[in-house]
């Protein structure tokens, strides 16, 4: 594989998986992160599907589980666009605490891998997170961080999103968020089908930058093992 293809693959992989490969946020593949970790004795497991244009494809398959104070999470995907295709892993760390009532803070630090290249790592993504409860059904998430992209210059991701709860069952989201040098404006719904397993679908569009605009569906488990 050429050099530039490897580059290409590479970026794919930063672009939508948060440090090529891992975004384990409650919000799954949304650009957006809450201050929010598993409760003890509780694991998840995350899948999503990423369907972009020029035929661009990523599969994601995540899981997580609490460990003390922090939440781990490991993940793998599979990236594939007209030139060929990448295999990412990545690793997180995310700590988050309530600072005051309604309002929670934390810090999310995730590695990348990518297979069948030199080097493997790809680089490091360590954002801070912030929560407000405004009310029972709606809630705000605002991020700040930074991509340590190995070999590359490092580049700055912030956004900020909105969570709407409307009815039992069903919650609403908008977000507007700059990752991998690109602006994105992001909607989307999730729908609580049992009390521990959710599906979301959600619209992001590229308004600057390289990134593409895309769908993506996703679903997650929650399994509690106390």
């Amino acid at each position: 594989m050429r050099n530039w293809e490897v580059l290409r693959h590479a970026a794919l992989l930063l672009g939508w998986g948060c440090a090529a490969g891992v975004a384990l946020a409650a919000g799954g593949h949304h650009g957006v992160d809450d201050a929010a970790i598993l409760e003890p004795g509780t694991c998840e497991l995350e899948t999503w599907f990423t369907r972009a244009g020029a035929g661009e494809r990523l599969l994601h398959a995540g899981a997580g589980c609490r460990v003390g104070p922090v939440e781990l999470g490991v993940a793998a995907e599979r990236a594939r666009d007209p030139s060929g295709h990448a295999t990412g892993y990545g690793l997180q760390v995310k700590w988050a605490t309530e600072v005051a009532p309604g309002l929670s803070a934390g810090v999310s630090v995730s590695s990348g891998w990518q297979a069948h290249v030199r080097p493997r790592y790809q680089g490091t993504t360590v954002s801070g997170l912030l929560t407000w409860a405004v009310r029972d059904d709606v809630a705000l998430h605002a991020n700040v961080g930074r991509d340590l992209v190995h070999g590359a210059p490092d580049l700055n991701r912030s956004g900020v999103a909105v969570e709407w709860t409307p009815k039992t069952g069903w919650s609403l989201m908008a977000e507007r968020y700059v990752e991998s040098a690109t602006q994105f404006v992001r909607a989307g719904a999730r729908w609580t089908a049992t009390e521990n397993f959710t599906v979301d679908l959600s619209r992001a569009h590229s308004l600057r930058g390289p990134g593409p605009s895309n769908w993506t569906l996703g679903a997650t488990w929650l399994i509690d093992r106390r």
